[in-house]
């Protein structure tokens, strides 16, 4: 299980940046001696911040699941980190876009091709070890 934990770690602090970003965004008073008083946030930028950490949230809990799935069936380790890193790193690159950024279509697609292909090499591996 210890792969398994170890990218749920990682999703996790990353899942509680979005949410913070969130949080700071609706102009919480935990996060409101960061900005100046008259802050004004534009709404779309707050939709996508939502739709960052709600997207993750949709996700990564599924792949996290049939990650702990294969991990106790004994897939191999190298798929494991092949997999996970590959669903990781679609994670950031999404959220981080949608959080932190403009709209920027190479990085938001980009995003979403790598968190299929993590759940696509995770299942195949899994197929093919049946």
């Amino acid at each position: 299980m210890d792969i398994t934990i170890t990218y749920t770690i990682i999703l996790i602090i990353f899942m509680l940046i979005l949410a913070f970003r969130v949080i700071d965004l609706r102009g919480s008073p935990v996060t409101k001696f960061l900005h100046s008083d008259d802050r004004v946030v534009d709404e779309d930028t707050l939709y996508r911040a939502v739709r960052a950490h709600g997207n993750l949230i949709e996700y990564a809990p599924l792949f996290l699941i049939l990650m702990l799935i294969a991990e106790l069936n004994g897939l191999s380790s190298f798929y494991l980190h092949v997999s996970g890193s590959i669903f990781t790193a679609g994670r950031f690159m999404h959220g981080i876009v949608f959080s932190f950024m403009k709209p920027n279509m190479i990085l938001r697609v980009g995003g979403m091709i790598l968190t299929f292909t993590g759940f696509i090499v995770l299942i195949t591996a899994i197929v093919y070890s049946l």
